[in-house]
């Protein structure tokens, strides 16, 4: 800060801009570095799969039509004020949702709410793949592609809890049994490094009779950042073709907290894969995941979150 200011005073000192202009260029010389050296950082940082996407233009029929909807203009609001304004549409969609419902709720996979992950999950991600959750819009963020993928990222400020992220991945040359079992593959992720911010994984506990995991991470974040350590329960359904999988924090007294790495008690993640028509006929996956995150120290106390790994649901 004295350096700064130092050199502000000898830059008014001067009485003429001329002599002003190599002190200006000594005060803009450790801020343009600041500003390379966070460049060069965030590049050093940056997901694997990012280097790979080549930029695309968005095709005509995603881009933002000249008027904005009423849709875009209540993602720009605050969420308090959005509330409102959704309460109608919600009302609306109301009887239309419990009746979609009945058919995730009713079918073989309900059972004990007492489970770290239950039909109410199900339920919930089923909503948010058919955009009947009545949540506000989502902003999309990105449109890349490849010849054999497409890739779509949206975001959303939720009206209570941490923003919201959604991504829609379609894949031409895989089938859906593949990109299940890619996504669900702790092993392949580290063995493999495709997922290079996943350091430690370990399978606590495993239900033979649902299939639903009780999982330990610890992820890698920058130097400037601690690493992050989650206990999540993970489950995947198999309904009308398509897989559901949810993934979200739980808590674990068996692993006791550290300062390093940090524990992410709150962390909720999903994605349904299912087949669908791709280009020339052939058969593609579609990929659609909602993520809702946020990092937070202390456990949190609800009834609905449980430790368990195992039941009938």
């Amino acid at each position: 800060m004295g350096y700064v200011l130092s050199a502000v005073a000898r830059v008014l000192e001067q009485p003429t801009a001329w002599g002003a202009a190599p002190e200006m260029a000594l005060l803009a010389g450790p801020l343009w570095a600041a500003v390379l050296l966070g460049l060069l950082l965030g590049w050093a940082w940056r997901p694997r799969w990012a280097a790979g996407l080549v930029a695309a233009p968005a095709p005509a029929a995603a881009a933002q039509p000249p008027f904005a909807t009423l849709g875009f203009w209540k993602a720009q609001l605050p969420a308090r004020l959005r509330a409102p304004l959704g309460s109608a549409a919600a009302v609306r969609h109301g009887e239309e949702e419990e009746e979609d419902e009945v058919s995730v709720r009713g079918s073989s996979e309900a059972g004990s709410e007492e489970l770290a992950v239950g039909k109410r999950d199900l339920a919930n991600l089923w909503r948010l793949v058919e955009g009947r959750d009545g949540g506000p819009a989502w902003i999309k963020m990105m449109d890349r592609s490849l010849p054999t993928m497409t890739y779509q990222a949206w975001r959303r400020d939720a009206q209570t809890g941490p923003p919201q992220y959604q991504s829609s991945s379609i894949f031409e040359d895989a089938t859906p049994e593949e990109v299940r079992d890619f996504f669900g593959d702790d092993e392949f992720r580290v063995s493999n490094k495709w997922d290079d911010m996943l350091v430690y994984h370990k399978t606590l506990e495993e239900c033979q009779t649902t299939g639903t995991m009780k999982v330990h991470w610890v992820r890698k974040f920058p130097f400037f950042c601690s690493d992050r350590e989650y206990i999540i329960a993970r489950r995947i359904w198999k309904l009308g073709g398509a897989y559901y999988c949810v993934t979200k924090g739980i808590p674990c007294s068996s692993i006791p907290r550290r300062n390093k790495p940090r524990r992410v008690d709150l962390y909720y993640s999903s994605w349904c894969i299912r087949a669908g028509e791709g280009t020339e006929g052939r058969q593609l996956v579609r990929c659609s995941c909602s993520t809702t995150r946020t990092w937070a120290s202390r456990t949190r106390s609800q009834s609905s979150v449980s430790g368990k790994g195992c039941g009938d649901a």
